[in-house]
């Protein structure tokens, strides 16, 4: 397996009242977050321009590239991706490691009326093992502790990692090659990867098997 960049240009766009709503909601509370000092507990926690995710969510919707409707975000924060997900219609879960973020984005679904799931937990799913290497994080299949038969997982999801359609992440810096990795490693075929990388500068993967380029 592996993967390949698809052509992608992001453009603005007019974001519905529905949308903008959510997106001004979220603003709102990141104002809060900074203003309670919480940016210096979670120094590393910078979130994404929402109009920016939601363009790169409607192209991949618009273009009818998925299968299905599975939507993951990968250190979900607030959680505005995937409650710019369900808007699009996809069973969307966000999974984060910080109780405090979780909190926040189950708060403003809940004030938005955003049907989601969120997990507390590390986006590195059961199966797979991150580690340091040489200053850059790095993912490896966790064989010495699972069975040959077992697959990566998500124990808090009713679905397998392969039955999800789209993946979001905004990494940290120096992480971006460890969650193309990531994604490699435990995606399905045909699966996509937003990838958010800054300020226009948004990236979409596919999970490709190589043996049908021949």
């Amino acid at each position: 397996m592996s993967y390949e960049e698809l052509p992608y240009t992001a453009e603005s766009i007019v974001i519905p009242t529905a949308e903008q709503n959510f997106i001004d909601a979220a603003d709102r509370q990141c104002e809060l977050f900074y203003a309670d000092q919480l940016h210096k507990r979670y120094p590393k926690y910078v979130p994404s321009e929402p109009s920016q995710v939601y363009a790169a969510l409607k192209y991949v919707t618009d273009k009818g590239l998925l299968v299905s409707n599975t939507f993951v975000e990968w250190g979900c924060g607030f959680g505005v991706a995937t409650g710019l997900a369900t808007f699009l219609g996809y069973h969307a879960t966000g999974i984060e490691i910080e109780p405090d973020l979780v909190q926040i984005a189950y708060d403003l679904f809940v004030q938005e009326n955003i049907e989601a799931q969120l997990i507390c937990s590390s986006y590195i799913p059961d199966g797979i093992i991150e580690y340091e290497n040489f200053g850059t994080t790095d993912v490896v299949s966790d064989n010495f502790n699972r069975s040959s038969n077992s697959r990566p997982c998500y124990p808090e999801m009713n679905l397998q990692i392969e039955e999800i359609d789209l993946f979001f992440v905004y990494p940290w810096p120096g992480e971006q090659e460890m969650m193309l990795k990531l994604f490699d490693t435990i995606a399905g075929e045909g699966a996509l990867l937003i990838a958010y990388f800054g300020d226009q500068d948004t990236h979409i993967y596919r999970k490709i098997d190589d043996s049908k380029l021949a």
